[in-house]
């Protein structure tokens, strides 16, 4: 039985050709195209077809990949996803990992590194660009290292920045980064202090001011 496969991506270019590639296999079924997650999870909520595999850009206008990530592990957390997207940094790989994708690639890589990536993950496995991933710790991660600069922010406090613009909360940051609630709302209130901000909305606001964002 073929594997059912959706791809979103706002490139029209690299998801024809995607489509292109993976439709010469016949054990795969592509059974959806979309250009930002809101479509994406519009379709998974209303859809009675399970797709097996999804593969997610991150830079997507209205729901970007990583707000998508967010709502699939909290609705469809059996779904499996791979990340596929040029901001190809550790911290990014880490916290779409943190966030429940199967896999990461970055749009550089080899075809045939892709093609090993969906094969492993469709067959239960987990795939990130290990090799790709550790010639990235010798580039400095310019958008954490300006705000880190900037704003005078610990690494801890910029991976829960990551979580909260996605609207997770207190307790399931704690959670995920292995803390205690009392004190990730201590980290919270110190970046809203540092940050300058009072909500959520001045804290994204924020954040697409930096560079690569």
């Amino acid at each position: 039985m073929s594997k059912n496969i959706i791809i979103v991506d706002d490139h029209d270019l690299f998801a024809s050709g995607l489509i292109s590639i993976l439709s010469k296999n016949p054990d795969y079924s592509l059974i959806g195209q979309f250009n930002n997650g809101k479509k994406l999870v519009d379709y998974l909520d209303s859809s009675h077809s399970n797709p097996d595999l999804v593969t997610l850009d991150l830079n997507m206008p209205i729901m970007d990949g990583v707000q998508c990530l967010g709502y699939i592990q909290r609705h469809f957390p059996k779904l499996k996803v791979i990340v596929i997207s040029m901001h190809q940094t550790i911290a990014t790989i880490n916290l779409c990992e943190r966030l429940g994708a199967y896999g990461f690639v970055g749009k550089n890589s080899p075809l045939k590194v892709l093609l090993n990536a969906i094969e492993k993950v469709l067959d239960g496995e987990k795939f990130f660009d290990k090799e790709e991933a550790e010639n990235q710790k010798k580039q400095p991660d310019g958008f954490y290292k300006n705000l880190i600069q900037e704003y005078n922010l610990s690494k801890r406090e910029v991976d829960i920045i990551q979580l909260i613009i996605n609207q997770f909360e207190s307790n399931e940051i704690a959670d995920k980064l292995n803390l205690s609630p009392l004190t990730v709302k201590t980290h919270r209130k110190n970046i809203f202090r540092k940050l300058g901000v009072r909500n959520l909305t001045g804290l994204v606001s924020i954040m697409r001011q930096q560079p690569g964002y």
